[in-house]
Parts: C-alpha cells; structure tokens; sequence
C-alpha cells in the first residue's frame, strides 16, 4: 500500500476547508481536513484516534499538518500510533497556562461566567485534570528533530500565550535532549517539526497579526510552508553523503577551528572570524534557529549563520532584516558545490520564518547565482561609506517580493558584535594550534 495522506487539523475557529491551501505542497498525496467536532482532550481521544485509525487502513504513510489546539489534541489523542510525519504550527504547548491567561484577559473560553469562577477556584486542581494532561509517551518520537534545532528559542512564549515560556520542558524533558542525546520514545513519529512561530494574536513580525487562518494570514503561512519544505528538501544530499544540521554545543570547538582554516590569511594576516563567532553566539541579535552545520562522514564540513539588524530611514523608521556569515566550507572542498548548497538551505530557512532580506558583504560572482544583488540597486547605504566609494561588496537579496521598495534612501547598520577587540582576539588565538601569518596580495587589510 503506498498511497499518501496529508491530514489538515484546525486551529480554534478554522475549519477543514483550509486543507485545500496545502494540496500544491504535497501533490503526491490525497489532502484531506479533518472536520472534528471535539472541544476537550478527552472527547478528541475517542475522535483523533478513530479517525487517524480508519485513514491508516487506507494510506501506507500519512502526514499529519496539525495548528494550534488542533496539534494539541492530536496528542492528547495518541494519533502519534498511526501518523508518520507531524508538522505543528504554533502548536498549543501548555492548555492550562493558556486557559488562565485567557481567562485573565477576560477571554470568553467557556460559556457561562460561573464556569470560569469554578475553574479560578480550582486553578490548584489543575494540574490533575485530564485537561492538562499530554503524556510523554503519546508525543514520542525517534531521529533528528533537524530542521531550526534549540526549539526553545524558537517559540519562546513571549508574544504568544498559546506557546508559553515553558517550552523548554515541554520539548527538552518530554521530547528530546537539546545536547543531541535522544531519548528513546515510545511514539511513532519519525519525525515532528514546528513549522511557524508567528501564528497566534500579538505578534506582528512576518506580516502577521491576529489568528493565521484570517484570510490575509493563509497566504503567507502557506508561503513560509512551501520555503520550510524546500528548504527540507535541501538538507541532505545522498550523492554527496552530507547533511545539514542545527549547530550542536558541543560542536563550537570544531566550528571555530573550520572557520580559522578558511579564512586564515584571506582577508588580513590571519583572521578575526573564529573569534568572531566565538562571541556572535552570545549576541541578542543571534539568529540561534539559523545557525547550521553542513556535516560530512562524521565530520563538519562547513557553517553558516545569521544576525539581525536594521536598515534605519532619514525619519528614524527601521526596517528589520538580516546579514550573514561568516559562512565557509573546508578548505579542499570548495568550489565544488558544497558552499551553494548550504547557502541556499540557509535561505529558504531564512525565508520560512519569515524574515523579509538579507544583506551583507561578499563577492556578487558567487552569491549572485543565489539570488544576490547589489544593495545600491535598492538605494540602501552602507553605513560609513563615502559618497561616491565602490560599494559593489554590499549584496542583497530579498526573501519577499516587495519587502524593501521602501527602503531606498535608508542605511544598513552592522551589528555590533562583529567588531572585536583585536588584542582579545590574539589572545584567543593562542589555544589553537601555531599558524604563520602572511601579508598576501589581495588581502582588504594588511
């Protein structure tokens, strides 16, 4: 039986008919929404699994699309048992805190002022109620959960009641181990990704505020989608044998010894750049989800991350954007497409959470195969460079159509945490093996 299903589960307020804005991203399978009537956990136990059961008889691998309230009951259910694949979208992570919080807003949650006065009274019975209650072993899951890694940073609850700041427990201790170290689970995913972060109320970054089912918000949580999937489709590559992964702790050490070999003698005598993301990781405007490794036969072959910052218009007005790097492949592999491929990987990630351009320096010869160009040709400056100075170093590239046509006239900031100390940086330079310094021709600094 290899027939495919892709099953669309509803937020609070959705309904099945928004699975026909996923059929074009999963056109080897029968999309299907799922119409449940469930309003609790326990009514969606009986609900979920009977469904998910009957559609396994059917389907030989079935994808599970889940939003909201629709993720959480798919887990209180246990559909874990028939579902192959479970992407969530700003799943509810949390039903009590979500609840209180609701309540406390003056949210109408349920339908009688004396059923909240009830449940306030016994807001220290809580957490024994069935409500609240999504066993580990019904959320199981098994493999690398790849695509952004540190979860924890990815909903971090701050604008989103329905993702509270308590995902930290709700992926580390139930899930999985963030130092890589997996804990074996009963369920059956093979793999559970969180897709969006943006979905719920208060939070406009993206383009999106309000529930994401509102009519302007499919759109684009089905672009994000479609970035999120080709950006899958980019982690791994049999032919090369490599595959792209989240940035481990435990990886800093070789990372930074990778980006001290390729730019060594590059730029300047020696380089800055390993000692430069030795600090960058510390850094606020660290794009933590964005930090990746390209591994090869056990080894990392090569980096990338991100950073925010703003391009600031004469009225004071910002417009958030990205810049990037260092990025580097081994010294041995480049210019064999290895370099390519984790670029483009990084921006269709860049682009599924929602980030609207990316600038920063580089060669348009290599990076405009991606999608570059030069800034000037937005009319953005770079900071502190004169009238008139050769800017063809500044690139940029948008993520969304359209997203910097007002940006003309604006100047591009490089974020702090770039600029080292160069005496610390000699200093940190110690505790790795001697390299020889050269003044070479082409060098930007000598």
């Amino acid at each position: 039986m290899n027939k495919k299903a892709a099953v669309y589960v509803h937020g609070k307020g959705g309904s099945a008919d928004e699975a026909e804005h996923f059929i074009p991203l999963f056109p080897d399978s029968d999309v299907l929404g799922f119409d449940y009537r469930s309003s609790t956990p326990w009514e969606a136990t009986e609900e979920f699994a009977g469904y998910f059961s009957d559609l396994k008889k059917k389907y030989g691998i079935v994808t599970l699309i889940a939003n909201s309230i629709g993720a959480y009951f798919s887990a209180a259910a246990g559909v874990d048992r028939f579902v192959d694949k479970a992407y969530f979208i700003s799943p509810v992570t949390d039903m009590e805190r979500l609840i209180l919080d609701m309540l406390w807003a003056g949210a109408p949650v349920f339908p009688s002022a004396a059923k909240k006065r009830k449940l306030l009274q016994e807001t220290h019975t809580l957490k024994k109620s069935a409500l609240f209650e999504v066993k580990p072993a019904q959320w199981g899951m098994r493999g690398d959960p790849y695509f952004w890694g540190h979860l924890k940073d990815l909903i971090d609850g701050k604008e989103d009641i329905a993702t509270p700041d308590d995902l930290e427990r709700f992926i580390k201790k139930e899930f999985y181990s963030l130092s890589g170290n997996q804990k074996e689970m009963t369920g059956a995913w093979s793999e559970f990704i969180i897709v969006d972060r943006f979905a719920h109320g208060g939070m406009t970054s993206g383009g999106v505020s309000g529930e994401w089912w509102i009519e302007d918000g499919i759109p684009l949580l089905k672009s994000r989608f479609e970035h999120f999937l080709r950006a899958e489709a980019l982690r791994t590559d049999e032919e090369k044998g490599f595959v792209i992964r989240p940035e481990r702790d435990e990886d800093h050490r070789e990372v930074e010894e990778l980006v001290r070999e390729s730019f060594w003698n590059v730029y300047r005598p020696g380089c800055l750049e390993h000692y430069v993301i030795h600090l960058l990781r510390d850094d606020k405007a660290f794009v933590r989800d964005l930090d990746v490794v390209m591994e090869k036969d056990g080894r990392i072959i090569g980096q990338n991350i991100f950073m925010k910052t703003v391009i600031v218009k004469e009225s004071g007005w910002e417009i958030p954007v990205l810049t990037m790097g260092p990025i580097c492949i081994a010294n041995g592999l480049k210019r064999q497409g290895y370099g390519r491929k984790l670029l483009d990987y990084s921006l269709e990630a860049a682009s599924a959470m929602g980030f609207g351009a990316v600038l920063f320096e580089g060669n348009i010869g290599f990076y405009g195969g991606s999608g570059f160009d030069y800034a000037s040709k937005f009319g953005i400056k770079y900071h502190d460079l004169p009238e008139g100075a050769d800017a063809s170093f500044f690139l940029c590239r948008e993520l969304r159509p359209g997203y910097l046509d007002n940006a003309a006239g604006g100047v591009y900031r490089t974020p702090a945490g770039y600029y080292v100390d160069e005496a610390e940086c000699e200093e940190f330079d110690r505790s790795f093996p001697p390299k020889v310094k050269l003044k070479l021709p082409g060098q930007l600094v000598k």
